[in-house]
């Protein structure tokens, strides 16, 4: 089992401006671009190529989210959201194994990159932003990305997705870094709370300005492992934010939970077998798993 644990994805390479110079990322030189200067980029997919992946995906859900959504309007509920609804809807497995996304993904990063989850909204998350890489990373650093796709336009007072380009280059966090223990995190029912007081004072500190992302039907973002992102307040409860997230890592790397990962003394990384939904099979086999749990 080969693994490259040193090099870092091609978008944060230090010779990042020879090689887009020397023309490494074709067409999608300035998607390498802007994921190396701000942490995000957009991409218009092609509509043949996307189809009514958006409807029949939107159509997919709505029994299920819908009623949870007039509920949430109510506010007799939560934020109406589905985790790995892939497993049961084969529209949501399409869209996040579409190979235009995928090619985009294997020119900027240059690794294989696979889905290993998705997440379906009805309406704006209205989440505090946050590092993705907090909840699931990878030795080298780097190796994941969320890729969010509009189901349907999105409006203005609908909760749009913000982030604040540039804070991709803060430092990477994790429960260890923070000097957290297991017990500290175990008892914390929301143990991303530990880090948002950081995130602000970097924001602040740093005057990282806020954008938000205001999509027509079938535009994608893509963001940076450590770009620091979240979902605006929703201004009209009225308006649905239809969308879909799929969080993406890549061949030959470690992955991990640093939320669950403590100094040596409290066991160290927490490593991760995530789920590959393009074989349909975890990322390490049971005798590459244990090989590396024992190592």
């Amino acid at each position: 089992m080969a693994l490259n644990l040193v090099s870092p994805p091609l978008i944060d390479r230090p010779d990042f401006e020879q090689l887009l110079e020397a023309g490494r990322f074709g067409v999608w030189s300035p998607q390498a671009r802007a994921l190396h200067d701000q942490g995000f980029c957009v991409l218009d997919l092609d509509r043949t190529s996307l189809g009514e992946l958006p409807e029949a995906t939107l159509g997919a859900l709505q029994p299920a989210l819908a009623p949870q959504a007039e509920a949430w309007r109510r506010g007799e509920g939560g934020t109406p959201r589905v985790q790995d609804a892939w497993q049961q809807h084969p529209e949501v497995l399409a869209l996040a194994c579409l190979p235009e996304i995928l090619e985009c993904l294997r020119c900027l990063y240059g690794r294989e990159p696979f889905p290993f989850q998705t997440l379906n909204f009805a309406v704006g998350s209205e989440q505090h932003f946050h590092s993705d890489a907090v909840h699931f990373h990878s030795y080298p650093h780097g190796f994941m990305c969320g890729v969010w796709i509009a189901l349907e336009d999105v409006l203005p007072g609908s909760g749009p997705l913000l982030y604040f380009p540039g804070s991709h280059r803060e430092q990477y966090q994790s429960a260890a870094s923070l000097g957290l223990d297991p017990a500290q995190v175990a008892a914390e029912p929301h143990p991303q709370c530990f880090f948002e007081a950081g995130w602000r004072e970097a924001v602040e500190l740093r005057g990282y300005g806020q954008e938000q992302f205001l999509p027509l039907r079938g535009q994608a973002l893509i963001w940076h492992a450590n770009l620091l992102h979240g979902g605006t307040p929703v201004a009209d409860r009225s308006l649905s934010r239809w969308s879909q997230v799929t969080h993406y890592y890549f061949a030959d790397c470690l992955h991990t939970t640093p939320l669950l990962s403590f100094g040596h003394d409290h066991g160290g990384a927490s490593l991760r077998n995530p789920f590959n939904l393009l074989t349909g099979t975890r990322r390490f086999s049971e005798a590459e798993w244990q090989a590396l749990i024992l190592t």
